[in-house]
């Protein structure tokens, strides 16, 4: 009895090592399966009906495991559904911008375009006059202000000029002085 336990269990060791890639379907149904086998033939071999407990056990198991696994690969391919149609949702949204960005500089571009057929030769040449009168008026402008600017920086250095000299003229003097002063004493 405990050899058949033991066989079920080597067999459902192999049945687990199988290929990875296959539905959670069909691994539900192989898990199930073999732990139904290994619950159903340790319940049997109590009553000493081991094989007819495995069997059952097993079937039992790989039901429960297909539909188990069922449900795991419905709520997977939801999943995955999901992403797609918010990934071609977000396409969508790109194309369609994309499409209206391209209207927008076409009517900007036809909208230049109908101002420049509107727009008169004297128009532009009453336009050239007024910019260069205003950067003649501007030019005079900056030119008054970097005069100003001079003169003010002129009359700070003369200012700043006259007060080293006064300085200079007091310690000349007092250095004479104290030259005299020395002179006389001797």
């Amino acid at each position: 009895m405990n050899n058949i336990v033991a066989y079920i269990l080597i067999f459902s060791i192999f049945l687990q090592i199988g290929c990875q890639t296959t539905s959670n379907t069909t691994q539900g149904v192989k898990k199930g399966g073999v732990g139904g086998a290994v619950a159903g033939a340790i319940i049997g071999s109590q009553s000493g009906q081991t094989v007819e407990g495995a069997a059952i056990g097993a079937g039992t198991g790989m039901l429960i495991g297909g539909i188990y696994g069922a449900v795991k690969d419905a709520k997977e391919r939801k999943q995955q559904d999901e992403i797609a149609q918010e990934r071609a949702h977000q396409q969508e949204l790109a194309k369609m911008r994309e499409v209206e960005a391209r209207e927008r500089a076409r009517l900007e571009e036809e909208l230049v375009i109908a101002e420049g057929l509107r727009i008169t030769n004297q128009e532009i040449e009453e336009a050239e006059i007024r910019k260069e009168q205003t950067e003649i008026e501007l030019k005079k402008l900056k030119d008054e202000i970097a005069a100003a600017r001079n003169r003010q920086k002129s009359l700070e250095d003369a200012n700043r000029k006259a007060l080293e000299n006064e300085e200079e003229i007091k310690r000349l003097e007092e250095q004479l002085k104290h030259l005299k002063e020395a002179a006389g004493e001797n």
